[in-house]
């Protein structure tokens, strides 16, 4: 592999002409520009440095270096650049961290992005993108799905064609266009998701001022008791669980009010409103009594069970996974975790159902006979390992290829 190394100030322009490999690009503290790979070239004037190659190629530049990458055909890696990055066209999936302003016009794989302190904004992306700790986010088209968490700034998304996860937005959110479901948690700005085909998740209270929301599926709202809320939900059935200080039903709308009003939230459906507190238990049933009597924590958001169920499988697999890659190759691997994965949502799918009737029976329970009735935990259904995945294993064993332990390990996450 050869090596280059181009004295520079401490902020060059470095552009990539063409890349027909993978292209990594790190920073370091040296005033110089180091190119690593094979049968590349690299020109240096005084408009900076350009380089083209027909391979893999590493770059070392200065932290504050301008990047400028016109096509990559393979993976891009940017980690730890301070200035200007623009990225015209990757072939695969982007790996991004540690930048600041970021434009992208377009990625035919996956976006991954994180600790973004400035701009971010691509024209298209045809995978996923998966987005953390960053600031301004615009995205105009996104064939996958969306994630976004910690965002200290605005959100705009435009067409999005999978579903839509965000979590601590800061700024304003305005969503265009959505073909699926749209999950929101913990939102500091105004709100405008204007034509989402599938279900909205709403978690938390809002910002004052308005906010909108437009599903052709359901929307489910899950607001904090007492926070302010003026309130028009219009949808072929509304099931209204909130304790407003006014409510006014009529006509497949319900108009209420809690507190003085000042978070007007327009929610309109076409299947089902349903209206909850965020918190699971009525405060009042709190007040007096100690947790530890009863084995039961009443602060616990039954809603976030299979959220949690979901991560412990996740540790279980990159366990599971990390352990034995190495005896079966990644293609196997890759299959085994992908299934494993599938199982633990439809674990977590039935866990939150389950944990959702047993509140309520707990809640009827209290308000009946005055005492709380803990609800029992629920049990997922477990299946054998099918007899042709067992006979795989025992095989594998018996060439000596794993150990007896690592079968049982196997078959443990092969059980739903």
């Amino acid at each position: 592999m050869g090596q280059e190394r181009f004295s520079t100030g401490k902020a060059p322009q470095v552009s990539i002409a063409e890349c027909r490999g993978n292209l990594v690009i790190r920073s370091w503290s040296e005033p110089a520009v180091v190119v690593k790979g094979d049968n590349y070239e690299a020109n240096e004037s005084d408009m900076g440095i350009s380089i083209s190659g027909r391979s893999d190629l590493k770059l070392m530049v200065p932290a504050t270096t301008d990047l400028s990458v016109a096509s990559v055909d393979g993976d891009l890696v940017i980690k730890h650049v301070e200035g200007d990055v623009s990225i015209v066209e990757a072939a695969r999936d982007v790996v991004l961290s540690g930048l600041n302003n970021v434009k992208i016009d377009t990625i035919h794989g996956d976006l991954s992005a994180k600790n973004i302190d400035g701009r971010l904004g691509a024209d298209t992306v045809e995978g996923d993108a998966a987005l953390r700790n960053v600031g301004d986010v615009t995205l105009k088209q996104v064939q996958g799905d969306v994630v976004l968490r910690n965002v200290n700034g605005s959100v705009q998304l435009e067409q999005v064609q999978g579903d839509m996860a965000l979590r601590t937005i800061n700024g304003d959110v305005v969503i265009t266009q959505g073909q699926r479901d749209v999950a929101l948690r913990n939102l500091g700005g105004q709100t405008s998701l204007q034509s989402i085909r599938g279900d909205i998740r709403l978690y938390g209270g809002l910002a004052a001022g308005e906010h909108i929301f437009n599903a052709e599926g359901d929307i489910v709202l899950r607001w904090p008791a007492n926070a302010p809320l003026d309130l028009v939900a219009t949808a072929p059935k509304i099931a209204n669980r909130l304790h407003f200080d006014q409510v006014v039903e009529r006509d497949n709308t319900l108009t209420g009010r809690i507190g003085d009003g000042e978070t007007a939230v327009t929610l309109t459906a076409g299947g089902r409103i349903e209206l909850k507190e965020a918190n699971i238990v009525d405060s009042r049933w709190e007040e007096g009594f100690d947790e530890a009597d009863f084995g039961f924590n009443f602060g616990v958001d039954m809603a976030g069970l299979g959220e949690r169920i979901s991560q412990e499988v996740n540790e279980h697999i990159s366990r599971v996974t990390a352990d034995i890659e190495t005896r079966f190759g990644s293609d196997f691997t890759q299959r085994l975790s992908e299934k494993i994965a599938r199982k633990a949502e439809r674990a977590a799918e039935k866990a939150e159902h389950a944990a959702e009737k047993a509140r309520r029976r707990a809640e009827h329970n209290m308000r009946r006979h005055g005492r709380w009735s803990p609800p029992s935990p629920p049990q997922p259904p477990k299946r054998k390992a099918t007899s042709e995945e067992q006979l795989k294993i025992l095989r594998m064993v018996e060439k000596g290829v794993i150990t007896p332990d690592e079968a049982n390990i196997l078959l443990e996450a092969l059980e739903e």
